[in-house]
């Protein structure tokens, strides 16, 4: 049996982290881990790739800016990701004469239950790397299956999509429909519904749909470009 290639992203600074799961990982056949010491290595690193999963070291996460944080937070609806904490007394490399490998099997196994109930089953999606922006645009959004659009607002947007406000929890790949009536441009736009947040779900954030866009006029996009600036 041919077992497709897994490919998963670790984001930390810390080398001895970055080592150590580099080590277990290389282990594994047909599995790919590319290591980004934070967000912006990860931006620029990761297009044209698409991945099954994240490993996330917190502490790096925790030193990250809040623009960062909500990038990763975005992908968390997307991606299967793993957070873990920074131990520096793990070894660089995996050696088990030294004696310290049966004192990481729970390491090891939470890896190894993340990669076999998660990653395995996530079909690989490329991550976003265009700048997005906290806009409150106007818009008239119609879901799938609706008869009518219904007004909202978007919570931020890009090049390549946004996130509206909805209380109505949608289903991942779904088409949706929007007109961003403060675009000088207001032809509608065709997306495909990527991540969803009910009501109800997190008191932390507002519920909605993050969307990507599947093209935009050119209007349109010179008016984004300048508002990204």
């Amino acid at each position: 049996m041919i077992i497709p290639l897994l490919r998963i992203a670790l984001i930390s600074r810390h080398e001895n982290i970055c080592g150590f799961y580099k080590d277990l990982l290389s282990r594994r056949e047909n599995t790919i881990l590319e290591t980004y010491a934070g967000i912006d290595e990860l931006k620029k690193g990761c297009r044209e790739k698409q991945y099954a999963g994240l490993i996330v070291d917190m502490w790096t996460h925790i030193g990250s800016a809040n623009t960062d944080k909500e990038f990763v937070y975005a992908l968390d609806k997307i991606f299967p990701i793993l957070y873990i904490g920074d131990d520096h007394r793990k070894p660089s490399r995996l050696d088990p004469s030294e004696g310290w490998l049966m004192a990481r099997q729970r390491e090891i196994k939470i890896l190894e239950d993340f990669i076999q109930a998660q990653c395995r089953g996530m079909k690989p999606r490329g991550i976003r790397s265009g700048l997005r922006r906290s806009i409150f645009f106007n818009a008239h959004v119609q879901f799938s299956g609706q008869e009518k659009s219904f007004k909202t607002n978007t919570w931020n947007i890009s090049q390549n999509g946004c996130f509206i406000i909805s209380p109505m929890e949608q289903q991942c790949d779904d088409p949706v429909w929007l007109t961003i009536t403060d675009l000088p441009d207001k032809t509608t736009i065709a997306g495909v519904i990527r991540w969803s947040k009910p009501w109800g779900s997190d008191f932390r954030s507002l519920p909605g749909a993050g969307i990507a866009f599947k093209e935009l006029s050119q209007a349109q996009n010179q008016a984004l470009a300048a508002l990204l600036k």
